[in-house]
């Protein structure tokens, strides 16, 4: 596939070199704008080190209720405007001079999307919709930083909110990418209607994964080595075999996740409220509802692949577009900054 270019969707970017003194003095951003969650991150680099100033997640839901109508809903729109505005206060706060903002699933399928792309360019955010190829170019990207020694062709797999992205990589190289209409929210939305879930309704859930997955083994060009599972679903089923209080990303990178370990939280959430699975340790409030559908995604991926197990990793599409930002802007540097110690 083409190579990505980052330079096309930073914000105030005026292509020049940048000088030695002032790329060892900068503050920049990222934005992932998800179905499920909106992410950002701060960066400052100093003497070519990059700190991370700050790290936010909010679960704004942007795909509610698009699986139903193809529309982003009136409510979801304003929870998505005011979030962004809190970001935008954040960016003030830390003096950002070059951002990159990208929208993925639900914006790229939304019929009114253009709806929320000009409301957020009224809070000053010039949002890109990432392509499939793009998105999975990024998390590549991201989760190269995090787990350079990974064998290859590895088996990345990203369960969004609208979306499960499946990407065969090598190193940097994409040999085979799937963008699948599978996600956590709107799997939930189609197939759990009662609380907790009837059996029949899981086996629906089940069922349809399995018909959207049945021929990927077939299509994949190479076997996979590993299979690494990225983005928020994965790095939740990872803090909740962990037991987490608090997350804490140092312990999630490069976390094994086995088979059994999934099976268990399968069948002890299956049965339990979502008020209930609230309390868990690891499991944020506000994926409660929706994460049995992410965990039957990663079981059958893993089923249909015959791993016993995937690595989890910290590092997706949001370290993926921090790291594109930092290349794009050292592309004249003689030593780009390590971006590998960097935890969001």
């Amino acid at each position: 596939m083409e190579n990505f270019n980052p330079a096309i969707i930073i914000r105030n970017t005026e292509i020049i070199p940048f000088m030695h003194t002032n790329f060892r003095k900068k503050t920049i951003a990222a934005i992932d704008l998800g179905s499920q969650t909106f992410r950002l991150a701060v960066v400052r680099i100093v003497d070519n080190r990059p700190q991370v100033l700050a790290s936010q997640l909010k679960n704004v839901r942007l795909g509610q209720g698009l699986a139903a109508n193809g529309r982003l809903t009136e409510n979801a729109i304003k929870r998505g405007v005011k979030t962004l505005r809190n970001f935008r206060n954040v960016l003030d706060k830390f003096r950002v001079s070059d951002e990159i903002v990208c929208g993925t699933a639900a914006m790229r399928n939304a019929a009114n999307a253009g709806e929320f792309l000009d409301l957020a360019e009224a809070e000053g955010f010039n949002i890109k919709i990432l392509s499939g190829n793009e998105e999975a170019f990024m998390s590549v990207m991201g989760l190269r930083t995090t787990l350079p020694a990974i064998s290859a062709p590895f088996l990345v797999v990203d369960v969004g909110g609208g979306s499960s992205e499946v990407v065969l990589a090598v190193n940097s190289n994409i040999l085979f990418n799937r963008s699948l209409n599978i996600g956590a929210v709107n799997l939930t939305e189609k197939f759990i209607r009662t609380d907790p879930p009837l059996p029949g309704e899981l086996e629906k859930l089940g069922f349809h994964i399995r018909q959207k997955l049945s021929d990927l083994s077939a299509k994949l060009p190479q076997s996979p080595k590993n299979v690494i599972g990225v983005g928020g679903t994965a790095t939740t089923l990872a803090a909740m075999a962990l037991g987490m209080e608090k997350y804490d990303p140092r312990r999630i990178r490069g976390y094994a996740l086995g088979s059994q370990e999934l099976d268990k939280l399968w069948n002890f959430l299956t049965g339990m409220k979502i008020h209930a699975r609230r309390s868990i340790s690891g499991l944020e409030s506000k994926r409660a509802d929706i994460i049995l559908a992410g965990i039957a995604i990663f079981r059958e991926i893993l089923h249909i692949t015959e791993f016993k197990g995937l690595t989890v990793s910290d590092g997706g599409l949001l370290l993926g577009l921090l790291t594109s930002l930092i290349k794009k802007e050292s592309d004249n540097h003689a030593e780009p900054p390590n971006t590998r110690g960097l935890y969001l």
